[in-house]
């Protein structure tokens, strides 16, 4: 099960860095809405750091989901994943795989921008931390949600907006309960354990649904 899992992740993460640049599409459109939200909010300093987190956590929310379109149904027009059943691999092991992968290649990397943009945006540094934390905790979500609604899509073409359109509702509650943890200023605040709750309820909810999509499809 392990070399399974090693196999479609090594794979994926060997396709992205072939793919031409897709998988920064995301950082692009985080570095972007921040550069324009910040020109927006003009120079008033006190202002713009009130709204920062919010604003960090709503871009990060819209770029997490913007590449998912492409997350199960290349592999599945391509016959990939129908060879991959066919061999007796399991098909738990690929939707994991895959979300490991697409965390790596595609999540990570708008981390990693996040306590810039703060700054960008007039956040007080010592919300940094808190932000960093809230978006570890509170990441899984968004990217397991945005999973689920591109497995049930996954036979569609461009399926981009219907993946929004049915993530969009469950995105709320990770934006809601992140902005409120940074917010609270403490790692132990009841919305840093909501969003963690919401991520662990995710991480059960979202492969088992991604993996019954992904079978109805192959049928």
């Amino acid at each position: 099960m392990m070399n399974q899992l090693k196999l479609i992740v090594f794979r994926d993460l060997l396709l992205a860095t072939r793919s031409g640049g897709n998988w920064v599409q995301g950082s692009i459109f985080f570095i972007l809405f921040i550069m324009l939200a910040a020109f927006s909010l003009g120079p008033d300093q006190a202002e713009r750091g009130f709204i920062a987190p919010a604003l960090v956590w709503l871009a990060v929310t819209f770029a997490s989901q913007l590449s998912l379109g492409q997350l199960f149904s290349e592999d599945l027009n391509d016959g990939s994943l129908e060879c991959w059943v066919t061999d007796n691999r399991s098909l738990s092991v690929y939707v994991i795989g895959k979300l490991f992968s697409h965390w790596i290649s595609n999540f990570a990397p708008i981390l990693l921008l996040s306590p810039f943009a703060a700054v960008m945006l007039g956040a007080d540094t010592s919300s940094v931390p808190i932000l960093m934390i809230s978006l570890l905790v509170g990441g899984p979500a968004m990217v397991l949600i945005g999973a689920m609604a591109s497995a049930l899509t996954a036979n569609l073409r461009g399926a981009g907006l219907l993946i929004v359109l049915i993530s969009g509702p469950l995105l709320a509650s990770p934006l809601i309960f992140g902005v409120g943890a940074v917010q609270a200023g403490v790692i132990n605040s009841v919305a840093m354990k909501l969003l963690g709750a919401i991520s662990l309820f995710s991480l059960v909810l979202s492969p088992v649904i991604a993996r019954l999509a992904l079978k109805i499809h192959l049928e």
